[in-house]
């Protein structure tokens, strides 16, 4: 089967040739360009793909995947009910009961207030659900199932909250609740002196900040609250299926109660990351469209160079669609060829500045070690299919003027 005369002309006026080492050598250099653009818009996905999952492992980190409230009140006093409830759904790994509440801690010896988000948890049911990372342990929260020396119960505090309250493990520090204690002079806040069990360091900055842990029972008693929880929470047997499984558990607790998902309660980070995905895309891609700028130019010396021939083909039958095509598919090489190697180019350096993290960074500064990369197939097709229709629009101009060459005129030239 022979192959279109449009496409053999194309090939051939792609070649070198000598006494058109001009042409030959832009016509490089359009083909570097959409390389380089491509290959930049590739790594530039790939950047904001790595930070987004790294954000994304972040939150899962330190949090449940699913989270049980009731839909009236700020809490209930059935928590083993409905901690028995959740267990029975099928897909469901682990639950534990939570009860919250803001306060004030300060270093007892120092006196340093800082706000604390209270977490009475089971430390053994809390560790099944909540993965606090490799840094934590295998059991971060084991010191308060167990007294300390001094008698008083314990507490574990988020690292950066620990630095900011200048505490270690051993120290003591005082808990302020919102819950007032009656007494012959005044309402006063209820306190209590706990000494610190342990550090937890999950690199997730809400959690490391903010949250402190004490055992379920001493919680309860602080607040005056027997049997109560604020929410359960739920780990899945698989996070991936997470959708699907916050509408099995909510039909299965029923309408007493709202299902969160640990997603949707940062779906306004995760839509910063999609947003600033798209404006860092339109912006690397003005790249590509530059280098087409050297597609038209080379497309329009090329037709200025094959006047003759183009009044020959005329003459001897050919169509202006064809002639057009001719062009286009010149284009069309130059774009495909291009494009190509800055996909293999792009792809090939997000792997080695992933892989060997290359891109180091001070982690007490910026609290990742190194700039994280993902290339993900679905967006190496979306680089590709850009580029190749930036290029294809780079040859309608040219084309249409070729296509518009009269025969006689043409043949005449020169």
């Amino acid at each position: 089967m022979n192959a279109p005369y449009e496409l053999l002309l194309a090939f051939r006026y792609l070649r070198v040739h000598r006494g058109r080492t001009f042409l030959s050598v832009i016509t490089m250099i359009s083909v570097g360009g959409v390389a380089v653009g491509t290959a930049a818009l590739v790594i530039a996905l790939a950047l904001m793909t790595g930070f987004e999952e790294d954000m994304r492992q972040r939150i899962l980190r330190g949090s449940a995947h699913l989270q049980i409230i009731e839909q009236a009140e700020s809490g209930f006093d059935d928590a083993d009910g409905v901690l028995q409830a959740a267990r029975a759904v099928p897909g469901v790994a682990a639950a534990s009961p939570v009860l919250f509440s803001p306060a004030m801690i300060m270093n007892d010896g120092l006196g340093s207030p800082a706000y604390a988000e209270i977490y009475g948890v089971d430390p053994e049911l809390q560790g099944q659900v909540v993965d606090f990372g490799a840094e934590a342990g295998k059991a971060p929260l084991a010191g308060l199932a167990r007294r300390s020396e001094s008698g008083r119960p314990g507490i574990v505090l988020g690292a950066d909250l620990a630095a900011r309250m200048a505490v270690r493990p051993g120290d003591l520090v005082r808990m302020l609740v919102p819950k007032v204690r009656l007494t012959p002079f005044a309402p006063i806040p209820r306190s209590l002196v706990l000494e610190v069990a342990g550090v937890v360091k999950t690199d997730a900055y809400p959690q490391d900040a903010q949250r402190a842990y004490i055992a379920l029972d001493v919680a309860r008693r602080l607040l005056d609250a027997p049997g109560r929880a604020s929410w359960v929470e739920l780990r899945l047997t698989d996070p991936r299926d997470l959708g699907a499984m916050k509408l099995v558990v909510s039909s299965a607790m029923g309408e007493r109660f709202v299902v969160l998902d640990l997603l949707e309660q940062n779906k306004e980070i995760f839509k910063a990351f999609e947003t600033e995905k798209l404006f860092l895309f339109i912006a690397i891609a003005l790249i590509v469209v530059v280098a087409s700028l050297n597609i038209v130019s080379t497309l329009v010396l090329m037709v200025n160079d094959k006047v003759r021939e183009i009044g020959t083909l005329t003459a001897m039958g050919a169509r202006p669609v064809g002639i057009a095509a001719v062009f286009m598919l010149q284009g069309i090489v130059i774009g495909l060829v291009g494009t190509s190697v800055g996909l293999a180019l792009g792809s090939g350096l997000a792997y080695w500045l992933d892989a060997y993290r290359v891109m180091r960074l001070n982690p007490d500064v910026y609290f990742i070690a190194y700039v994280p990369f993902a290339n993900r197939p679905g967006n190496v097709a979306i680089v590709g299919l850009s580029a190749l229709v930036i290029a294809f629009c780079a040859t309608i101009y040219p084309a249409f003027k070729a296509a518009r060459q009269k025969p006689v005129e043409a043949i005449r030239h020169e």
